[in-house]
């Protein structure tokens, strides 16, 4: 697409040389005048000239391979352009002869007499002047008439085709746009058809069309960089979470803007700071930050804050039984950092001017606080922050970082979270909070009433017994603001009413449930029937180490290996269609229910096709929590000794991978595989952390399956990965990946151990990437979006797996070619070098281990480098911060960087 925008660039050069060359030699600038100096036309014109020749050299635009060079096929319209810019050189070149020629030197000894010379010399030059003039003129009109078939609807230019796609995409990511593309498209269309006269030419239209074709270019490439920065904030699991909360039912929640105790309304149009929503577990906390950040209430009292400025909103919501980004101070700032920017993508220049690669927290804290103290554009900023509690790390960083946002007069925040030590020290003095529980009892007796008093069944036995009416507020009296009480209390007692019981044993039911959620979910699980208890265990067990909700189909698998632990291994190859899929679901709600009594539920995910669309998942959070934490002892109890969760998706992810539909040649199908593929390579790793011994069967297992959806393709299945968009992160091979350089990137060390033990001179055969690369450089792209995703732990280093390599042979100082043909040591450093500020202490710390192993193996202190751009200074003070010391003393990895 940059490319269509560079040939406009072009054509905006040739123009505005058309526009210059005709300047100098028309409108009444004649010869005589010629002879009082150009100097400014003169310079003007060789700059010109120079950027055509330089946009000529980016229009070849060649595409690397390694170290090779492969031209793009042009098209016809950068063929016709090239060839023009090519024809305004030679005129170029005459023209400036003639100028220079017809110069008088400043400094002339006599100026009147050189005058009178060159003024005789033009005499001969008009002939050359008026012939360049109606080349010049040739060249005008044959770029009008490329630049007209380049944006004509009919002929399907690369221009026309990539002014839409911007725009499209504009419209699809709802981004606010500022540049009008089609608006531009239409003055160049308008300039087009202002033609000069010859000989008389009206440098005014001419200048009018280099300038709205230069708009144009630059426009379209301020787009393009504009989406591409605001498609590397997102991830996939941005608005996940918040999709995945219920709704407020009907007639709740409004009470947070009429009740003034809540002092909610005048926080939104008048005040600055923090406003903290405190509740107990389930108590409807992310209900509640659901319902107030969407609100057009809301919004137009926050309009009254900011007053003639901006406003910007932008919501996060933390998920801690989730993935990385979604319980991280880096996920939640590049959320924040991604709505603003596409609300104000104006901004994005000022922000991200020069981001490249991956976001780290500290260029996200960068790129805020330039945001927060920029004027071109006055904007206010409220942000809507839940689960505080759900934050994976220290509670004071999390408070840390929010207090530090809002020390900007034009942020704001609206959080919420349980009530926990540290959030009470930071927020329980400031006026501006409320207690959910205390707020909720009227909306829980008008939920439990449309629930349950408007139930045909109990409206006709609480007609028989009006005893039953006073169901309705014991359940909320009880319920102490616990909505997920009061659900699953009135889920149980609907339940007894479709079983025909009647108020007496309603009323023992509800004074049988316990009133602490905890104590609930142990009653709910008492009454699962024993002969499940085993199944149940597993069940239960499994989805809390699953990183991620696993397909309904998994749990047909799950009772397949209950009942043979190696059925993956024996299991065929047997693509399982969209109708099967459906009956399996179908039936797994009934055996679920049975088996774990609703504390697991069925969610639909409707973009992962069929076979991935329906997934397992909890009823809530607290769920997960007690399981974990409280429960799970007893799980474990269930089940025999060797039984093991991980193991157990290792081979549940095998079966999936055998049975997935679909071409092999499709991409969809791809990233599903390799979405598969990604997870049970995570679970692999946990498995040797767990044990300290690799499943090698089941890992090999994966190789020879991905090896038949493969079908026989030239290169090995792990280089299909190169057909998927990847974060751009990611290190490529060029064809030359393999199963052991993959187990390299997942940091499988018991399994390639094995492997190189097995296999002597294995790594004398891998071409392409070193394998030590593959150790030193792990950064690998994963669809599956998991824990190793993380960017601390993409750029993580096994140092035992190091060692490994380096003892069966790897060469630290082995040159790369298809990276300059720098050495495996040079590319380490330099990676450190680059990455310092996205990784913690404990990374560097690997860094510096897998560093000292590199120099007792070999790697040349006095390493060169072959790109020398990179600065060997600069990369020495950068390393005195990355590496440092953690014994104290002075070490053998300190002394390398020692070089003159």
């Amino acid at each position: 697409m940059a490319e269509a925008f560079i040939v406009l660039g072009i054509a905006a050069n040739i123009a505005q040389f058309v526009s210059h060359g005709i300047k100098l030699i028309s409108e009444g600038k004649d010869v005589y005048k010629a002879n009082h100096g150009t100097s400014d036309e003169h310079h003007e014109l060789e700059i010109i000239i120079e950027d055509i020749k330089t946009l000529v050299e980016e229009a070849k635009s060649k595409t690397k391979n390694g170290s090779e060079e492969l031209p793009r096929p042009l098209s016809n319209d950068e063929k016709a352009l090239r060839k023009l810019a090519e024809a305004c050189e030679p005129l170029a070149d005459k023209l400036l002869e003639i100028l220079e020629d017809l110069k008088v030197a400043k400094d002339a000894r006599f100026r009147g007499l050189a005058t009178v010379r060159q003024t005789l010399r033009g005499v001969g030059k008009r002939r050359d002047i008026q012939e360049l003039q109606q080349r010049l003129l040739g060249i005008d009109e044959r770029l009008r008439s490329r630049i007209s078939s380049m944006l004509q609807k009919n002929n399907h230019s690369e221009v026309l085709s990539a002014i839409k796609t911007l725009c499209q995409t504009n419209e699809r990511m709802k981004i606010n746009a500022t540049l009008q593309l089609d608006q531009l498209k239409a003055d160049v269309i308008v300039a087009l058809n202002e033609r000069p006269q010859p000989f008389t030419s009206n440098t005014v239209v001419l200048d009018s069309l280099w300038q709205k074709l230069a708009a144009l270019a630059d426009a379209g490439k301020r787009v393009e960089r504009e989406q591409r920065i605001l498609a590397s904030l997102i991830f996939d699991s941005m608005k996940q979470r918040q999709e995945k909360i219920k709704d407020a039912h009907e007639q709740t929640l409004a009470w947070i803007f009429r009740k003034p105790e809540t002092g909610f309304m005048d926080w939104l149009k008048s005040e600055n700071g923090i406003y903290w929503v405190k509740g107990k577990a389930g108590s409807g906390k992310s209900t509640l930050m659901k319902y107030i950040c969407g609100n057009n209430l809301t919004l137009r009292e926050l309009h009254e804050w900011a007053g003639p400025q901006k406003l910007v909103t932008a919501s996060y919501f933390f998920w801690n039984p989730g993935l990385p980004m979604q319980k991280s101070q880096v996920g939640l700032l590049q959320s924040l950092l991604y709505q603003i920017l596409l609300a104000c993508p104006v901004l994005i220049f000022e922000a991200c001017l020069s981001h490249d690669g991956p976001w780290g927290f500290q260029e996200l804290s960068n790129a805020l606080e330039i945001i927060a103290k920029q004027t071109i554009l006055p904007t206010k900023f409220c942000f809507f922050v839940d689960g505080l509690d759900e934050y994976e790390g220290d509670n004071e960083e999390i408070i840390g970082l929010l207090q530090g946002l809002t020390k900007s007069q034009n942020i704001k925040l609206c959080v919420s979270s349980r009530p926990w030590n540290a959030f009470i020290d930071a927020f329980d003095q400031s006026k501006w909070k409320l207690v959910l529980e205390d707020l909720t009892r009227d909306d829980m007796r008008e939920y439990v009433h449309n629930l349950l008093a408007k139930d045909p069944t109990f409206a006709r036995v609480a007609k028989q017994d009006p005893r039953c009416n006073s169901l309705v507020p014991q359940i909320a009296g009880k319920a102490h603001g616990v909505w997920l009480w009061v659900y699953l209390v009135v889920r149980d007692l609907l339940r007894d009413l479709k079983g025909e019981e009647e108020y007496p044993f309603l009323q023992r039911r509800l004074d049988s449930f316990p009133e602490e959620l905890e104590k609930y979910f142990e009653d709910i699980l008492g009454r699962i029937d024993k002969i499940y208890r085993e199944e149940t265990a597993m069940i239960f067990l499994t989805a809390v180490e699953a990183v991620r909700p696993f397909p309904v189909l998994a749990l047909k698998y799950l009772h397949m290996e209950h009942e043979s632990p190696d059925f993956a291994l024996k299991l065929a190859m047997s693509p399982v269609s969209d109708d099967e899929v459906v009956s399996s679901v179908k039936r797994w709600r009934k055996l679920l229910n049975s088996r774990c009594r609703d504390l697991l539920e069925v969610n639909i995910y409707p973009y992962d096709g069929t076979f991935l669309k329906y997934k397992v998942g909890f009823l809530h959070r607290t769920v997960r929590d007690f399981l974990r934490d409280n429960y799970h002892s007893e799980l474990r109890n269930r089940l025999s000794a060797d039984f093991n969760a991980r193991k157990t998706l290792c081979s549940v992810l095998i079966a999936l991978i055998k049975a997935l539909p679909g071409p092999t040649d499709s991409l969809d199908r791809l990233n599903q595989l390799f979405g598969l593929v990604d997870e049970l390579l995570h679970y692999a790793r946990e498995i040797e952390h767990q044990i300290a011994s690799s499943n090698t069967a089941l890992v090999n297992e994966l190789d020879r399956v991905m090896t038949l959806h493969a079908n026989d393709s030239k290169v090995h299945w792990t280089n299909s990965r190169d057909r998927i968009k990847m974060p751009s992160a990611t290190l490529r091979d060029y064809g030359q990946c393999s199963f052991l350089s993959l187990a390299i990137q997942a940091r499988l060390r018991c399994y390639v151990t094995k492997e190189l033990e097995a296999n002597q001179g294995i790594i004398f055969q891998k071409r392409g990437r070193p394998l030590l690369d593959y150790a030193l450089r792990p950064m690998r792209g994963t669809l599956a979006e998991l824990p190793h995703q993380h960017m601390y732990q993409d750029l993580n280093i096994n140092v035992k797996m190091v060692e490994a390599l380096l003892k069966s042979g790897s060469d630290p100082n082995q040159k790369v070619q298809i990276y300059r043909g720098e050495s495996v040591w040079a590319l380490f450093l330099l990676s450190c070098f680059e990455n310092a500020d996205l990784v913690s202490a404990h990374v560097k710390s690997t860094w510096y281990g897998a560093a000292e192993t590199m120099v007792e193996h070999g790697a040349d202190p006095a390493v060169k480098f072959v790109n020398q751009r990179d600065d060997a200074a600069r990369l020495l003070t950068r390393m005195d911060e990355v590496v440092k010391n953690q014994r104290g003393q002075q070490s053998t990895f300190w002394r390398v960087f020692r070089w003159a």
